[in-house]
């Protein structure tokens, strides 16, 4: 394991860190396109974030990017404030702009709208989870590292994400250092037991051993980013509720869930959060509906938690229904109707439900789907199946098949 006594700019403070063997590789490669590709736990952001550092440098401006900017400031920025304490002296957080010792200068910004990312000149770029952004994003990427008449770096830190993004896509094109999850020698042995005593399949491949799986059998083979994924105002909505699915190890899930006049559904937000105790899971329920005017659809096997929901004032409801009926369900909303509109329609903000949508395999040779990449859409099966809100498949339609 290196340590790195890193002299920042001309005070030349000084930062001891600590990397294990491919961090380390990943951190003193200079090739203008790197990734660090990952499984959970890998400490991806912060290699990430510890190559930033470096690279932020007196007169160099260099911007970071995250599929959201929820993410962004939990994950991407909070790493890097945290290892660069007083190095920055200067943060302006309306902008997300940081100025370092020196002069550096650093953006942080969403791909969410990648066009929002053309306009300034960059030294030196970092795509956070790329996986989960939309391919503009890398090319737009590329035509800023222009600064000075340069060429600069551009990374990304992912877990693998499929086989349908452009990282997948790109990774030959690209200096690329892998670790599992259990290359780390700085997270709890425990833990990681957890995950190898949980995880199975392609879940467990892509999530733990950072390989690209290939997602042979796709349910919803009609989701398309292009037609699916989209923004839309909140004041279109007459009505709100949130489909809940627990989990610890595993993510749990809270899906903002919005209905037009039409009765079309639109995810407007999602909470997926691993690790997340019962409690904490009310906590953000509670922040969620601060009116508790809101209905809250809950896996029915998940008794305590509907329980605990409820003694906090929430109007919580178990639900489950067959797996299957939840996929016609789902799978009918998809479906462009006359006026070139589908019933469903994601925000791009919700990058982990866009992910499972293009995950969601059949098991092989069987009617029922693979238990991975299914939280999110769980809680949107609860959403739609508990009376008084579901949107119901026309009779006249049969079961969906393969």
């Amino acid at each position: 394991m290196s340590q790195f006594n890193l002299l920042l700019n001309e005070k030349m403070i000084k930062k001891k860190i600590e990397l294990y063997p491919i961090q380390d590789d990943f951190l003193l490669c200079k090739d203008n396109f790197t990734g660090f590709i990952g499984g959970i736990g890998s400490g991806k952001t912060y290699v990430g974030a510890v190559k930033a550092l470096v690279k932020a440098m007196p007169g160099t401006l260099g911007m970071v990017v995250a599929p959201t900017y929820k993410m962004l400031r939990d994950s991407s920025l909070r790493t890097f404030k945290e290892l660069a304490g007083d190095a920055i002296i200067n943060e302006n957080k309306s902008e997300m702009y940081l100025v370092m010792r020196g002069g550096g200068e650093i953006l942080w910004r969403s791909a969410d709208d990648p066009d929002s990312l053309r306009g300034p000149n960059l030294s030196w770029g970092w795509i956070e989870e790329g996986g989960l952004t939309h391919p503009d994003t890398f090319k737009i990427m590329i035509g800023r590292l222009r600064q000075g008449g340069g060429f600069g770096e551009l990374w990304t830190t992912s877990t693998p994400k499929g086989k349908l993004n452009w990282l997948y896509h790109e990774n030959e094109n690209m200096t690329i250092f892998r670790a599992t999850t259990l290359d780390n020698p700085y997270v709890n042995e425990e833990w990681k037991n957890s995950l190898l005593r949980t995880y199975t399949g392609n879940f467990l491949a892509q999530e733990v051993y950072a390989e690209f799986v290939s997602f042979e059998g796709l349910i919803y083979k009609t989701f398309d980013k292009s037609i699916h994924v989209k923004k839309r105002d909140i004041s279109e909505f007459q009505t709100t509720v949130f489909g809940v699915d627990e989990g610890y190890t595993n993510p749990a899930v809270i899906l903002t869930i919005c209905y037009d006049i039409d009765r079309r559904v639109h995810i407007m937000n999602e909470y997926y959060k691993h690790g997340k105790l019962q409690s904490e899971i009310v906590s953000k329920a509670l922040e969620l509906d601060e009116n508790r005017s809101r209905e809250f659809k809950v896996d029915s096997a998940a008794a305590g938690l509907i329980a605990e929901l409820k003694n906090n004032g929430l109007n919580a409801h178990g639900g489950k229904g067959r797996v299957v009926d939840g996929i016609n369900q789902v799978q009918e909303l998809l479906k462009v109707q006359g006026d070139g509109k589908p019933r469903l329609t994601i925000d791009p903000s919700c990058v982990n439900t866009i992910n499972e949508f293009e995950s969601y395999v059949w098991k092989e040779g069987k009617d029922e789907p693979v238990k991975e990449f299914d939280h999110a859409l769980d809680a949107l099966r609860y959403a739609l199946y508990n009376k008084g809100t579901e949107i119901r498949v026309d009779a006249e339609v049969s079961n969906y098949t393969r």
